[in-house]
């Protein structure tokens, strides 16, 4: 008897364990229809996983995969991106990975966008069950549900800036047949010339302080997610040392940039062969740390001075940190790469972008442009 209670415990204990491998979606912004739908994970619980169940790209890949599929179960893994078909149910496994790469494609893009993104890299992922053409034209009626909200408050330096350049061009045409989600066609010029110029620049020879302040000069152009870039934070705080630049997020959350040249080493063999951050990361790193856990603590006096100085009511003062140094396309061989990539997802609170993989970015967000922006 004692073994056979001991055997059902054990079975009663796997499948409880089991159970845990998913989170039921509860949270509003999912909307009614995925409320109560599971999102399953196998391995460790990847680090932004929440438990109303969002997750970065949670809601678009899931209506994306209530469009595609009668019956699905959707997967977060460590390392894997396959679909599987048992018994009618697509298992749709999405790799943290690649879940990542999406978001830094996304920052700041509409909805219409994001869900291209989603469809381009599935396309890619699963060939045989997502097709990419091109971007969706834009919805009927999509402006006169937005203008039908209190959104005045809302608007953005650039949102009104594209409502002026809009505004006169539908009164001398007095329709619009193509709606260009960010009238495009004068953005596409300068952004390619600003892409350009930077491969140029990689070339050249320039100091630390060249590059900081090329970059804080160019970012609210390169990386769109961006509303406000602040420098020099005078906030008296005692002895508490501030980060002389950040970022407030289209969304009011507060962004660290630490920048270093493209030509800083990014890591170093050690004596197993094994590749860690070289000298001078590993201070960026200690740094932003520091920055992290200074805001933190001060979070109110902060909140306050960016809140009277630039009116932005920020969300979450615990800011993120993002180090910009190198070019990952200077390693050599596969085990770099995989140990800068496993570095890189060893650290919670800090983001690591390489200058080649700026520029890319900003290419990817380019061709996205192009392809909302063509009209027929």
């Amino acid at each position: 008897m004692a073994k056979k209670a001991k055997k059902v415990a054990k079975k009663r204990a796997s499948k409880s364990k089991t159970a845990k491998n998913y989170v039921i979606i509860s949270n509003r912004g999912y909307g009614k229809k995925l409320k109560g739908v599971k999102i399953f994970f196998e391995g460790k619980k990847p680090s932004g996983f929440k438990k109303d169940g969002s997750i970065g790209f949670g809601k678009n890949i899931l209506e994306l995969l209530t469009r595609t599929f009668p019956k699905f179960q959707w997967i977060v893994t460590e390392d894997k991106n396959e679909i599987e078909v048992t018994y009618g149910v697509h298992r749709v496994r999405t790799s943290t990975s690649t879940l990542q790469k999406m978001y830094s494609q996304s920052f700041s893009l509409t909805k219409d966008i994001k869900d291209d993104i989603i469809r381009k890299n599935f396309s890619v992922l699963y060939p045989g069950h997502f097709k990419f053409d091109h971007a969706e034209k834009y919805k009927p009626g999509t402006i006169g549900s937005i203008l039908k909200e209190n959104i005045l408050n809302d608007l953005s330096s650039e949102d009104k800036d594209e409502l002026n350049k809009f505004i006169p061009n539908y009164a001398a045409k007095e329709s619009v047949s193509v709606v260009s989600v960010l009238n495009a066609t004068a953005q596409i010029k300068t952004l390619k010339e600003l892409a350009g110029e930077m491969r140029t620049e990689l070339q050249g020879n320039h100091s630390e302080k060249w590059w900081q302040d090329y970059i804080k000069k160019t970012i609210l152009i390169i990386q769109q997610g961006y509303i406000k870039a602040i420098e020099k934070m005078n906030v008296a705080l005692g002895n508490t040392q501030l980060p002389d630049f950040c970022l407030v997020t289209h969304d009011n959350f507060l962004d660290i940039l630490e920048i270093k040249k493209p030509s800083t080493e990014l890591i170093k063999e050690d004596s197993r062969n094994n590749f860690r951050w070289d000298a001078e990361i590993s201070s960026a790193i200690i740094q932003i740390e520091n920055y992290i856990e200074y805001i933190s603590k001060n979070a109110e006096s902060i909140r306050g001075y960016i809140k009277d100085k630039y009116k932005i009511d920020l969300k979450v003062v615990r800011p993120r940190g993002i180090v910009l140094a190198g070019v990952s396309s200077n390693f050599t061989t596969q085990k770099q790469r995989d140990d800068f990539r496993l570095l890189t997802l060893a650290s919670k609170n800090i983001v690591f972008v390489t200058y080649d993989e700026l520029i890319t970015r900003l290419e990817n967000f380019i061709e996205v442009l192009e392809q909302h922006s063509a009209t027929k």
